[in-house]
């Protein structure tokens, strides 16, 4: 049991970079680019679409080049007495997670190990094909980006014949090896998902940037790269919530209230994701314009734009569906008994604001929605500065 046990102990305390600060990219020196190459490669080759089997052994030999681009980053740049970091909110103590100033070389190293072990778990996770195409897409992505190249290097491969450390570990047996490797996966996805968060909104503020800047060409690209990211957001909320209803109604959730943490949890604490957010409203803010009036000027922008918006409103709509298997009916961990609203539901509100936000922007918006948020806003419920989002 002893290694069962410490097979699936929680995550270490995991660093990511402050999304507020400039954050300089490509940032790996010759050795790494190569292993992140191969890495890359290997990811794009997953079959998420194939047999058991042949999807486990994709992973698997995703995880190997994952640990060979761990390996490969200079041992100066691995942090150490990580717990001790301050933490800027409820949720980044419960989750393990820390935001600071990093040097581009420790947030390498930080990204390489969440993208390691979110690797070895998915080899056990039963996600669909889709999550698993857009979890790895977005990982390839930071990879990509840290490498500044998708260049892979020849005699690219399994080299399942090196150091067995980097593989997933042989499952165990048994109720409390269940347990263990559930209560991982719940941390393990969501450093996945900050991950993606930080590298969409670094991302997309240099995209701001640019469009700010009048370099069109180099916003799309930056856009197109911040799409990749949000649509991995969603397939890392299933990779977290990849445990049974009563495991999380029964374990996990007690754990989020006191007396285990200071305060009730809840979405809004989640720093990285607030950035994320932030960075989106930017963007709204930046280029406001109707894609009826974008896309006949800048049609390549009006598009990727539309993208991303879409990827961010589909994300809202998947996060619903990914709560109420868990919670069912129930209120969400702040709600007081005598509301009239429960989780699912206040999910779907954010999800309907967002879509009136964005229906003037997309080529298919949710017109009726917009048309009954409007309706509010002239009833005098307010709303929202638009471009701003209200989760």
């Amino acid at each position: 049991m002893g290694e069962q046990a410490s097979a699936y102990a929680l995550p270490p305390v995991t660093v990511f970079p402050d999304a507020t600060r400039p954050h300089p990219m490509p940032c790996l020196g010759a050795g790494a680019r190569a292993e992140a190459g191969r890495l890359a490669a290997v990811l794009a080759a997953v079959p998420a679409f194939g047999t058991a089997a042949l999807r486990a052994s994709g992973l698997r030999a995703a995880a190997r080049a994952a640990a060979g681009l761990v390996r490969a980053l200079p041992a100066a740049d691995a942090l150490t007495d990580t717990d001790g970091l301050p933490v800027r909110s409820p949720v980044q103590g419960y989750f393990r997670v820390r935001t600071a100033a990093l040097t581009a070389g420790q947030a390498a190293h930080q990204a390489a190990q969440v993208i390691h072990r979110g690797l070895a778990d998915l080899c056990e996770v039963p996600l669909s094909g889709s999550d698993i195409v857009r979890e790895t897409a977005a990982m390839r992505q930071v990879v990509v980006d840290l490498a500044g190249s998708e260049e892979s290097p020849q005699g690219t491969g399994d080299r399942s014949g090196e150091s067995g450390e980097s593989a997933p570990a042989a499952p165990g047996t048994g109720p409390r090896w269940q347990e263990e490797m559930w209560l991982s996966r719940w941390i393990t996805g969501h450093h996945v998902h900050v991950l993606f968060n930080v590298y969409a909104t670094i991302t997309l503020r240099q995209a701001v940037e640019r469009l700010r800047g009048g370099a069109v060409r180099e916003a799309i690209a930056r856009i197109d790269r911040t799409t990749v990211y949000v649509q991995g957001f969603a397939a890392a909320r299933a990779h977290a919530a990849a445990l049974p209803s009563d495991f999380y109604n029964t374990t996990v959730r007690p754990t989020m209230v006191p007396t285990v943490v200071p305060v009730p949890l809840s979405g809004g604490m989640h720093v990285e994701y607030r950035e994320y957010r932030d960075a989106i409203g930017e963007l709204v803010e930046a280029l406001p314009d109707a894609i009826e009036d974008l896309a006949p000027r800048e049609p390549d922008l009006a598009f990727a734009r539309e993208a991303l918006l879409e990827a961010d409103l589909i994300e809202a709509e998947r996060h619903v569906c990914l709560v109420e298997p868990v919670v069912g009916a129930e209120r969400s961990l702040i709600q007081p008994p005598a509301t009239t609203d429960n989780a699912v539901s206040v999910l779907r509100l954010m999800r309907h604001v967002r879509a009136a936000r964005i229906a003037s922007l997309v080529r298919f918006g949710d017109h009726l929605v917009a048309t009954a948020v409007q309706h509010r806003r002239e009833g005098g419920d307010g709303a929202a500065t638009p471009g701003r989002a209200l989760e």
